[in-house]
């Protein structure tokens, strides 16, 4: 690598402050100012295969795919054993949809380092997406012994038990998650995990008669309001949801501001706002299939609250 840059060239800065400066605006995510301080040392040195995997992969973020992947095949060419050069094009060709490129240059990832735990990860990424859960499992618990502390790995092997019907693993990869530094966006992913597990187990019992009864009650509730308040309660649950609602935990309780001077379970404000979408939107989908208990619950109250 060069030491300097082409004296032509306005700046003051040795190559080496600009490659730093590049490093500390990747390192923030600050990818279009990282791009510009990539760009001007790959000029200066256009086969160093380091320049050529970070500006590829800078590409790859910032969605500009071509470019992206053009460089890193450059890389590849003059390092083929660059793990990580495989991993970021792999990534390129799985952000346009291209599956079978993406495990392709995974596995060369792979090959040159088996350790490399972004790749296995990816790799169980890609497993996952094609509907071969047994598969994603076994990498991404290979990624997590590498790298106990990534989220999305963590997510990926919740997901996959969950699609293998292992909920007892799932529940507790899920609300790891939950308890580690990760993103809002996994985080909600991970909440939603959680409420599709606990519906799943509601409906693995049979019909739940406390559920029954709390339908019941919210159908006396509603009777009495009019849609602007069954919207507003109903609305607020819903944004409760959102931070997960343990349906099978009795213990676990909430207030809701719509209703002051009581608390509730988790399943109870479910109850309550599976009754208010029957009121507002008959036909929507909350994500728990409470359609045995309403029946019930409708057979114990009479049609007449039904038809009003």
């Amino acid at each position: 690598m060069n030491n300097h840059f082409n004296n032509s060239h306005p700046s003051t800065f040795a190559m080496s402050d600009y490659l730093s400066r590049a490093h500390q605006l990747l390192a923030s995510g600050q990818l279009d100012e990282a791009r510009i301080y990539l760009e001007e040392l790959l000029r200066q040195d256009p086969d160093n295969p380091d320049l050529l995997y970070n500006l590829g992969l800078c590409y790859v973020d910032l969605g500009q795919l071509d470019q992206g992947r053009e460089l890193l095949h450059r890389c590849i060419q003059l390092a083929p054993g660059h793990s990580h050069a495989c991993v970021a094009l792999a990534l390129g060709y799985q952000r346009a949809g291209d599956l079978l490129q993406a495990r392709e240059y995974t596995m060369k990832a792979l090959a040159a380092d088996p350790r490399n735990p972004v790749a296995l990860k990816n790799l169980g990424a890609i497993f996952g997406k094609e509907g071969d859960s047994l598969r994603a499992l076994y990498y991404l618990r290979r990624s997590l012994e590498i790298d106990p502390h990534d989220p999305q790995t963590v997510y990926g092997l919740a997901f996959a038990y969950m699609e293998l019907g292992d909920m007892e693993p799932a529940q507790k990869h899920f609300q790891k998650v939950l308890e580690m530094e990760a993103p809002e966006e996994l985080r909600s992913l991970a909440r939603d995990g959680l409420r599709r597990i606990a519906a799943r187990e509601l409906k693995a019992r049979g019909p739940r008669m406390d559920a029954v009864f709390y339908l019941l009650d919210a159908m006396r509730l509603f009777r009495e309001k009019s849609l602007q308040e069954v919207q507003e309660i109903t609305f607020e649950i819903g944004m409760l949801g959102q931070y997960g609602l343990d349906i099978n935990d009795p213990q676990e309780s909430h207030v809701l501001r719509a209703l002051p001077g009581r608390t509730f379970s988790a399943l109870e404000l479910v109850c309550i706002m599976y009754a208010g979408f029957k009121r507002i939107e008959p036909g929507m989908d909350i994500g728990v299939d409470l359609g045995e208990e309403w029946g019930m619950a409708e057979r114990l109250r009479g049609d007449q609250w039904a038809k009003s």
